[in-house]
């Protein structure tokens, strides 16, 4: 009995020994599991850290390219808008002198014209004294006034219409005398008229409301400018599945770069944003341009008539949208008027007052020799 309990007890401390380290080992094995599983994931965040690494190593020249392109195009935006203000200021110290010395030379011919008209008018006032009472006498010194008067207008003023008007009022009064020693005087005017009648001077009054309605326009023409939008893409997201780690890198290097440039075809616009004072600037110029236009086509001065037009086209070329209609048909009449002619060909002299006074020449010898 004692025999049999002696060998039943090694066989059962044997297999309490054995199921004591069966469950040892079992932890052991879980942690060694657990250790490898860790030791992966870190040699794959090195893996990605490492490719993270040389994607930048290798990228760093064309990112610094980028950059340095990006420094060299805001200096040259820069450069753009200083080369922009000198160049309005420029133009318009340019236009405002041409338009003092254009003014200040048409009031000089209108002070000269008014002052040859004080002395007609005075001499007439004179004359009439001392013809009171005598009607044809009258009638004459109107003649007389009136034929002076289209030389003025000719000359001085270079009003072609005024001057044709001027004429046919002399010429009623000569019907109204109805004097046969008269007709020299009479076929002289008429002479005179078909000599205007060639000249094919401009329409005048024609060519003001063309400018006056241009002037108007460039008040409200829309301007160039380069403040479109960019078209905004859909962000992809993020895995948050550790297996989808290479995905997920690809998507977060394309999304850095989407933020650092954004690339797009060039447009017409490009290049040019104006300021709230640039764009009243710009107005202001194209404006006075039209205005001097309108003063040299009065004087008629055909050089500062065509720079004007000239520039008036540039700047609407430049600063405005061409695509626009408005500034089509702008562009268009501003051809038209650039072929215009406002000079107006040598002047030769009227025959008319030359024969008139012939006439009362002839007629103070007579009555000097009676």
């Amino acid at each position: 009995m004692s025999e049999q309990l002696a060998a039943t007890t090694p066989v059962a401390a044997l297999t309490a020994e054995a199921v004591t380290s069966k469950t040892v080992a079992a932890p052991a094995r879980a942690s060694k599991s657990g250790l490898v599983i860790g030791s992966i994931a870190l040699l794959l965040s090195i893996a990605a850290a490492g490719a993270a690494g040389w994607s930048l190593y290798v990228l760093q020249p064309q990112l610094q390219a980028l950059q340095s392109t990006q420094q060299h195009m805001v200096s040259e935006q820069q450069s753009q808008v200083s080369f922009f203000q000198n160049k309005q200021e420029e133009l318009q110290q340019d236009m405002q002198q041409q338009l003092v010395n254009v003014v200040a030379d048409w009031t000089n011919k209108q002070q000269e014209a008014s002052a040859k008209t004080e002395q007609e008018l005075q001499k007439l006032q004179t004359q009439l004294a001392q013809q009171s009472g005598n009607v044809k006498g009258w009638q004459l010194l109107e003649i007389d006034y009136f034929l002076r008067l289209s030389e003025q207008k000719l000359f001085l003023e270079q009003n072609i219409s005024g001057v044709h008007q001027v004429l046919d009022l002399a010429e009623q009064r000569l019907k109204q005398l109805n004097d046969a020693s008269l007709m020299a005087v009479r076929e002289a005017i008429s002479q005179d008229k078909r000599m205007l009648d060639e000249l094919n001077a401009p329409d005048l009054n024609q060519l003001h409301l063309t400018l006056s309605n241009l002037r108007q326009q460039s008040l409200t023409l829309p301007l160039r400018q380069s403040a479109k939008a960019f078209s905004e893409e859909t962000d992809e997201e993020i895995s948050e599945d550790t297996a989808d780690w290479q995905e997920n890198l690809s998507r977060s290097w394309s999304k850095f770069w989407r933020n650092l440039v954004h690339v797009r075809a060039s447009l017409p616009e490009d290049g040019l944003s104006l300021t709230a004072e640039q764009q009243v600037s710009v107005r202001n110029t194209l404006t006075q341009q039209l205005l001097l236009a309108e003063l040299a086509a009065m004087q008629h001065n055909q050089a500062v008539y065509a720079a004007a037009i000239q520039q008036s086209a540039d700047s609407l070329q430049r600063y405005f949208a061409a695509t626009e209609p408005m500034v089509q048909a702008m562009a268009d009449e501003l051809v038209t008027l650039s072929a215009m002619q406002v000079s107006l060909p040598l002047l030769a002299p009227l025959k008319s007052p030359q024969v008139f006074h012939a006439y009362q020449q002839g007629t103070l010898d007579a009555e000097s020799g009676l």
